[in-house]
């Protein structure tokens, strides 16, 4: 028996020892890095906001897409290519596939990366004419998605479910119009008409306004290029015509993107209500 304890002894340190080097030991420095990098990486992206709003008018819908950032830090977002976003229309009723913005669509090849300061966004705006092979589509509900396609954030891959949006919009069928603005307490502006190109445009149509004026901004998508100017109106009930110019110099047109006049009025507390969005360009490809 004595011969057999320390044989039994020497078993159980080796046996304590093993313990000790696998499931007992520290985690080393490499691991702590690789468990903090993975934790902010999940909390960028947590803070990360991917909105979008469905703007339909009589004759297009317009898509606004952002992601705003709500950290402390500066977030790089990448992208594979020159294409930023898809867009894809379905039928409401068949799931027919009626639109989808890349199709036909050229985008360079390249890896182009954008920087969102803490508290600002990226923006984004697309137009559809309510088309499919030249002919308008039937008037009725169709669904939308639309999804943001980053490659990485903050060098990491995202989780592409937070950024991808369902939404579901009716494509009007363009009679009635005049009643449905005289319904409509949001609508104050009605048969506006662009004319021009490339930075120059006259812009006509009929506001209804009871306080005797409204304002504009013009804007690309990414940045407001005309601050908010005010337009003088009767103030009479009903609606009365309004004739406005823009005018933007080469170097403030954008490359891509929808240049974009914005109307709207002064809320009751001061804010910006009824907006309604025109389009004065499509510089998209």
């Amino acid at each position: 028996m004595k011969r057999v304890l320390p044989f039994v002894l020497l078993i159980v340190l080796i046996a304590c020892g093993t313990s000790q080097g696998s499931n007992g030991s520290e985690p080393n420095e490499g691991d702590e890095e690789m468990n903090d990098d993975s934790n902010q990486s999940e909390m960028v992206h947590d803070e990360l906001e991917f909105t979008s709003e469905v703007v339909p008018n009589e004759e297009e819908v317009l898509f606004k897409m952002a992601l705003t950032n709500h950290t402390d830090e500066t977030v790089k977002v990448s992208f594979s290519s020159g294409q930023k976003y898809e867009i894809v229309v379905t039928d409401a009723e068949t799931g027919e596939q009626v639109y989808k913005f890349s199709e036909g669509m050229m985008f360079t090849q390249a890896i182009e990366e954008k920087e969102i300061e803490p508290g600002e966004a990226l923006n984004w705006e697309q137009t559809w004419d309510y088309k499919q092979n030249g002919e308008k589509v039937e008037a009725k509900e169709y669904n939308v998605e639309l999804s943001l396609l980053p490659m990485t954030i903050n060098g990491d891959k995202p989780d592409k479910s937070l950024f991808s949006h369902q939404q579901t919009f009716k494509v009007p069928n363009g009679e009635g119009a005049e009643e449905q603005a005289e319904n409509d307490e949001n609508d104050h502006f009605r048969n506006v008409a662009v004319e021009g190109e490339s930075g120059t445009y006259k812009v006509q149509g009929e506001a209804r306004v009871f306080d005797g004026s409204f304002h504009y901004t013009v804007e690309d998508g990414h940045n407001i290029l005309i601050n908010e100017q005010t337009v003088e109106t009767p103030g009479e009930p009903g609606w009365n015509a309004f004739e406005l110019e823009v005018s933007l110099g080469d170097d403030d047109l954008p490359k891509s993107g929808v240049l974009t006049l914005v109307l709207y009025l002064d809320g009751p507390d001061g804010e910006e209500a009824a907006h309604h969005f025109v389009t004065l360009e499509n510089f998209n490809p």
